[in-house]
Order: C-alpha cells, then structure tokens, then sequence
C-alpha cells in the first residue's frame, strides 16, 4: 500500500512538472524547485502573480536563491509577489537573505513568533529573516488558521 501511494504522488508530480515546462496561457504554472533536502514550490497564475513557499538553504555560494531565480525567471517572472514560510527551520527560511539579495519580494507571510529558540540555527534563520523584514523592502502578513491569502487568481486558505 506503502509503495502504492508513493508511486501515485512521484507520478503526479511528474504530471505537475511536465505541465509546468509546456503551460497554455490560462494554466497555473508550479515549479518544484530541488533546495537539497527539502523543497521550494513557485505557484506563478496565468496573469503572472507568484507565490513561492520556502527558500531553502543559505550559504553554498547562494545555490538554492539561485535555483529559485532560474526558476522564476523559466516562469517569465523578475519578481516574487509573496513568500510563505512554513516554518523557521534553517532548510526552509534560511535562504531568505540571499533570495531578496538576488530577486525583489514583495509580502511575506508566516506564522508568527519563532516557537524554537532553543535551536540555534533555527533562531539564527529566524533572526537573518526578521533582519530582512526590518529593512522595509518587503510588506509582511502574519498569517492565521482560516484566513484566505491575498493572491490574485489563486485561491489559498
């Protein structure tokens, strides 16, 4: 059953990603983006609104902000309209600083205050973030259970 379901969801993703590399103007277009060890997912709409979720790493000579420009670029993108992060861990908001170093965010949403400050490279991804919010480049919306995100043509909860 194990084996069922992991073919199932390694064939839709390839389906995901082949519709992505040949889109028709009305399609959502999502990009899988390899962060090593994790993923970034870029949701670009038909009239070129982008929600990207995680950013990977940092360091490693900016690998994964590069990854993720390539890909918004592929998208016919030179910005990202709204970053979410799912959480703070480093593998996921650690490439933050580097990614608006190399392509302009324009909101981002989160959960709110870090809940692991025990974990030092946690509290340093949090930390390199909130610098980046500090700089006021970037809007901010702190999202809640229910709340219905505001990206046009697409419907996010």
């Amino acid at each position: 059953m194990k084996s069922a379901v992991l073919t199932l969801a390694c064939l839709l993703l390839a389906c995901a990603t082949l519709r992505a590399q040949h889109p028709s103007a009305g399609d959502l277009r999502i990009f899988f983006i390899d962060v090593e060890g994790g993923q970034s997912t870029l949701f670009v709409t038909p009239d070129h609104h982008s929600l990207l979720i995680d950013t990977g790493w940092p360091d490693n000579q900016g690998r994964d902000a590069d990854r993720i420009v390539a890909a918004a670029k592929h998208a016919g993108i030179d910005h990202i309209d709204f970053v979410l992060l799912t959480h703070y861990h480093v593998d996921h908001t650690g490439g933050v600083p580097q990614l608006t170093g190399r392509i302009p965010v324009g909101t981002f949403i989160d959960h709110g205050p870090l809940r692991e400050p025990g974990d030092k490279p946690t509290a340093d991804a949090y930390a390199a973030y909130q610098k980046v919010l500090s700089a006021g480049k970037s809007k901010h919306i702190l999202a809640t259970p229910g709340m219905m995100l505001p990206i046009p043509g697409l419907t996010a909860e």
